[in-house]
């Protein structure tokens, strides 16, 4: 391979690296954090299993501009199941700022994840298209 390539290689490995350091802005992952896991919210008609008892539900409605809630405050405890209720008018991608981050895809309609925090601190969930936060996960 020439010179002329390697720096062309290298050019493009540089862009596309920078491509994946970039996203939500304000991103308040810990150094080191290796990256997300990407989940999928389940369509409500699939979720054939009810929360566990101690779960705290969330319900999430996104419409065309908007999120509800807009980012509230919930207490959570650490590895406490935590299931967003989902109502979207649009398929989309939530995206959680813990370590490590998650993506969670779900479909417009309605659909239902599940998720556990086990380090304490501030987690904000936010729609990635429409750049909002939808709650601060407080995890003690």
């Amino acid at each position: 391979m020439d010179l002329g390539a390697r720096r062309i290689g290298l050019a493009a490995l540089v862009a596309a690296l920078a491509l994946t350091v970039t996203g939500c802005g304000g991103d308040s992952s810990p150094a080191g954090d290796d990256g997300g896991h990407d989940i999928s919210a389940t369509p409500a008609a699939q979720a054939t299993e009810a929360p566990p008892a101690d779960a705290k539900v969330i319900g999430v409605t996104i419409t065309k501009d908007s999120v509800s809630p807009a980012a509230a405050r919930i207490e959570v405890k650490r590895n406490q199941p935590v299931v967003l209720e989902i109502d979207a008018v649009d398929a989309g991608e939530l995206h959680v700022h813990s370590s490590p981050e998650q993506h969670i895809e779900f479909p417009a309609g309605k659909s239902r994840v599940q998720l556990k925090i086990d380090q304490p601190g501030v987690v904000d969930v936010e729609d990635h298209h429409l750049d909002k936060v939808i709650v601060q996960l407080e995890v003690k």
